[in-house]
């Protein structure tokens, strides 16, 4: 196994990883965004309701 080998399947398995991480990154934005909202949300209702 030669290093033009190594190197090739080094970057093939890069280039799969990172749209993958990409993806997993682009998703939890908007996850964390609904959670911060929810949570902002519940404490904004149980301060009414305290009232």
């Amino acid at each position: 196994m030669g290093v033009k080998e190594l190197i090739s399947d080094s970057c093939s398995s890069a280039s799969m990883i990172e749209p993958l991480l990409c993806g997993i990154v682009l998703g939890l934005i908007p996850v964390t965004l609904a959670g911060l909202f929810v949570a902002a949300w519940n404490q904004y209702r149980r301060g009414t309701l305290l009232d």
